[in-house]
């Protein structure tokens, strides 16, 4: 399942490496289709987030079409996940990665939001991918 990277903002990214990393999660997922991974700035996120009914930013957003052509997108904020890592006491390559895996679990199917059941599943999965990808944390800019 390939995945095309869209950049609107400023903070610099390893795009290739991030690309690379996120197909080893959708070929462990077995999807058909294309995700889109769009990063973009505060106000984007904020806009987007008003279609969910929500004022403010937040770190990801995910949007699941299911369609043949267009599996789903997903958006990230790295100025809200650079806010984020400072709190959680990680880095944001860890916490970018992080929020990166988990808008593509969204796109598969996965919701933490249904029931615990559902929720405890797609955390353990999140935490896997990304402890599949430690080695390479420290080269994502």
């Amino acid at each position: 399942m390939p995945i095309r990277i869209f950049n609107d903002q400023k903070v610099n990214l390893n795009l290739p490496l991030i690309s690379t990393l996120l197909e080893k999660v959708l070929n462990a997922e077995k999807e058909n289709g294309i995700i889109d991974l769009i990063f973009v700035d505060m106000d984007e996120i904020v806009r987007l987030n008003s279609y969910r009914k929500k004022s403010g930013p937040t770190d990801v957003l995910s949007f699941n079409y299911d369609q043949q052509a267009l599996k789903g997108e997903v958006y990230v904020c790295p100025d809200y996940v650079m806010e984020n890592a400072k709190i959680f006491n990680v880095t944001f390559n860890q916490e970018l990665l992080r929020v990166c895996i988990h808008g593509i679990l969204h796109v598969c199917g996965y919701d933490h939001e249904k029931d615990k059941a559902s929720e405890k599943i797609m955390f353990e999965k999140q935490e896997n991918y990304l402890s599949g990808c430690a080695d390479f944390l420290n080269h994502i800019c």
